[in-house]
């Protein structure tokens, strides 16, 4: 299964007196987070704003949003009951193949 997953990159705060957010980068992760389109290199990134400032003041967060597959866990059938046991039919065995019969292709 195919999920999106956060990957935050940097941190900015809203200049004062302008509708402004200045970002900082970490430039090692946005080189790493960057995609080629028709030849060139780009990054994109989303800016939101943080519930409350952290401990340097910054109000907003900036994060790349990836797209990750996820190991799909196969579910087991459930164990059946003692009462299912006891009321299931069984079927005869299947006839085994002769060796002797040709692959029907």
């Amino acid at each position: 299964m195919k999920t999106y997953t956060k990957i935050y990159i940097g941190k900015g705060k809203k200049v004062a007196n302008l509708d402004i957010i200045k970002v900082s980068f970490n430039l090692a992760a946005i080189t790493e987070l960057s995609h080629e389109f028709k030849g060139e290199q780009y990054i994109s990134f989303e800016v939101a704003k943080m519930k409350e400032p952290d401990q340097f003041e910054n109000t907003h967060t900036v994060y790349v949003n990836k797209l990750v597959e996820e190991a799909s866990t196969v579910a087991e059938p459930p164990a059946p009951s003692k009462k299912s046991l006891k009321t299931k039919k069984t079927a005869s065995p299947a006839p085994k193949p002769d060796p002797t019969d040709e692959i029907p292709f």
